[in-house]
């Protein structure tokens, strides 16, 4: 087992959990290793109990090649992401509560501040409904996720993604926000203003070409 991506998983558990994305054992996480493997956390431990040896590593096609637990029902989900976006190292996958909203009452979600834009990429799409953990959700999330880096799974929840897993949960975040100022703003408004997807794009240019890169610079 990888002990520097173990840690870096565990560390995402205690992450999603104190920013209130999860609820009980439910949602899971992911990074994807240099030699292409899985590192995936288990079906059913509880986030606050899990343990380096509880986490499973399996190869693109699902096989489990270490550890004693059984992966996350959404494995499927997670290796046809990786397949489909060489830019994707880490996923996070949560039932927040706002998303879980939007899940059962939007077609999608617009983005309404810079911040969103800049971290999320582009209009947050609600999947076609299908069966948790099959291979005909995998395919919807793929399709719904295009080239962004969150998506509303319909009557579900939410998947995040990122070239680190830092990213991926900040992406997770964001899109909880996303979900949650889209629904109170449709209290007050019932068509809020939102962000066109030539300014999303501008704003996310900006955030990869300087914030990033000035932030890589200062770490």
């Amino acid at each position: 087992m990888k002990l520097k991506e173990s840690i870096l998983i565990l560390q995402a558990c205690e992450d999603i959990k104190e920013s209130n994305l999860v609820f009980g054992t439910w949602g899971n996480i992911s990074v994807l290793l240099e030699n292409g493997d899985v590192l995936i956390t288990p079906s059913g431990i509880p986030y606050d109990s899990m343990q380096e040896e509880d986490l499973v590593l399996c190869d693109m096609n699902g096989n489990v090649l270490s550890g004693g637990k059984n992966p996350s029902s959404e494995l499927k989900m997670h290796t046809s992401i990786y397949k489909s976006r060489p830019d994707v190292k880490a996923i996070v996958h949560t039932h927040s509560m706002y998303a879980s909203i939007a899940s059962a009452t939007l077609e999608e979600v617009p983005l309404l501040t810079e911040d969103l834009a800049m971290t999320i990429g582009g209009t947050l799409k609600v999947t076609n409904y299908k069966t948790a953990g099959t291979q005909e959700l995998a395919d919807e999330v793929v399709k719904a996720l295009g080239n962004v880096n969150a998506v509303i799974i319909s009557n579900h929840g939410q998947t995040a993604v990122g070239s680190t897993l830092d990213d991926a949960i900040l992406a997770a975040i964001m899109c909880e926000k996303a979900c949650m100022l889209y629904v109170k703003s449709l209290e007050i408004n019932k068509s809020p203003r939102v962000l066109s997807e030539e300014e999303i794009e501008k704003m996310r240019n900006t955030y990869t070409n300087f914030y990033r890169k000035l932030r890589a610079f200062k770490e």
